[in-house]
């Protein structure tokens, strides 16, 4: 996970989406019928759906549009972070919406809602409104998370970010080998004045899935004892991730500077 900017939405769209929630709040939550009511637009507005869907790809990494939960798989479902069934005027609220693959939305995530009972902040992170890295502390060696805080701890146990099941930690590790070989590549273009190679290189580690490995490393390597927790790199590797023009174009950092809605 990753930091993510959330761009604006069309005007025309974000107008209907007010007006679709006004006529959700006029309804009675007691009956039901607010719930039943904003499940019956939420599946008649398909062009809302399909204006939205296109905005969570342009936000979210890697050039498919990956899932904004785990990173892995392209983002096929507009996610409600909160979920409808517990809060139905969230149905059209633009801040309320992800990107995330099918499992993340359904199988692990689901309708799942809890906060913290003292500060009320909900116990998942989101990368839009939250530094995912404040929370998620990426072990490079072994793939795998840990947190420092309750709100990280629940992320990594509910969308089974850690899971052999899952097959993310050994992904991680290919993905780790990986930006080895593209930042070489990086580096040698670099000093044979290679331009077009220097962007196809920056390319690759941009847009490919896991992009919190490649963003976990660049953030890892100026730490103090970075020459100790990153000691099984290539020798080669330290000095680049540190070079102040690869972080310049590479590195995001949280809150997310605005950036072209072609992006992506």
């Amino acid at each position: 996970m990753i930091p993510i900017q959330r761009l604006s939405l069309p005007e025309d769209v974000s107008a209907r989406m007010t007006i679709l929630t006004k006529r959700i709040g006029l309804r009675d939550v007691a009956s039901g019928a607010r719930k039943k009511y904003a499940d019956n637009l939420w599946d008649g507005e398909g062009d809302v759906k399909k204006a939205l869907r296109e905005v969570l790809r342009r936000m979210a990494p890697g050039i498919l549009g990956c899932c904004m939960y785990c990173g892995s798989c392209t983002g096929t479902d507009i996610e409600h972070f909160e979920p409808r069934e517990h809060n139905s005027l969230q149905t059209f609220r633009w801040t309320n919406h992800l990107l995330a693959c099918g499992p993340c939305n359904s199988k692990y995530k689901g309708t799942w809602w809890k906060c913290d009972e003292e500060t009320g902040e909900p116990l998942l992170v989101d990368p839009t409104r939250d530094d995912p890295f404040a929370h998620l502390v990426l072990n490079l060696r072994e793939g795998i998370y840990r947190s420092p805080t309750a709100k990280g701890e629940s992320t990594i146990e509910l969308l089974g970010l850690n899971l052999p099941a899952r097959r993310f930690p050994e992904a991680r590790k290919r993905a780790h080998e990986n930006a080895w070989v593209v930042l070489h590549n990086w580096g040698q273009a670099r000093r044979d004045d290679d331009e077009k190679g220097m962007r196809a290189a920056l390319g690759l580690l941009t847009l490919q899935p896991f992009a919190d490995v490649w963003q976990a490393m660049l953030r890892q390597a100026v730490l103090p004892g970075a020459d100790i927790v990153m000691r099984d790199e290539p020798p080669w590797v330290l000095p680049l991730l540190r070079d102040e023009e690869l972080r310049a174009a590479t590195l995001v950092e949280f809150p997310v500077s605005a950036t072209p809605t072609t992006n992506h």
